[in-house]
């Protein structure tokens, strides 16, 4: 009977959803993050950088993040660098939080800006990623999860 069959696939359907929903919010005690968006996508001298991640952890310790740099010639990397490694608490975000968005801003080429990462210029126009790994305050590593693709101008 073909309403039988609609509502078992309805059904069907319904469940998959609900597993893939409550999955997607799991905890776990290694924080997760996910980068969100990176802006601008063309980024000229003195200009403010904004990567946008939202992040998980179980137990609410993060302690610091690593900023990941990649310029790319082409398709390639040509250098991957730890640009930085920051205390979590120069965020600003109130402690032991499970689960929040994290907007970190760096200035290109320019330090005018009290307390703002800065991202060295570049010799000649470049593409460029942001990467992001958190690290809690017992030593567990997050996953790593990147922006896309950004230009830097040189200066």
């Amino acid at each position: 009977d073909t309403e039988s069959m609609k509502r078992n696939h309805f059904f069907g359907v319904f469940l998959m959803l609900l597993m893939a929903g409550c999955n997607k919010d799991k905890f776990t005690t290694e924080p997760q993050v996910e980068v969100k968006s990176i802006q601008p996508s063309t980024v000229t001298n003195g200009a403010i950088i904004r990567l946008l991640s939202d992040y998980t952890d179980d137990e609410g310790d993060l302690d610091s993040a690593l900023v990941v740099y990649k310029w790319y010639n082409g398709a390639n990397t040509t250098l991957i660098d730890t640009l930085i490694r920051f205390p979590f608490s120069r965020l600003n975000l109130p402690t032991n939080l499970r689960k929040a968005e994290l907007a970190i801003q760096f200035e290109y080429n320019t330090y005018n800006q009290v307390n703002m990462l800065t991202l060295p210029g570049v010799t000649r126009d470049t593409t460029a990623t942001l990467g992001l790994i958190l690290i809690d305050k017992t030593g567990k590593r997050s996953n790593y999860s990147e922006s896309n693709k950004i230009r830097l101008k040189k200066p």
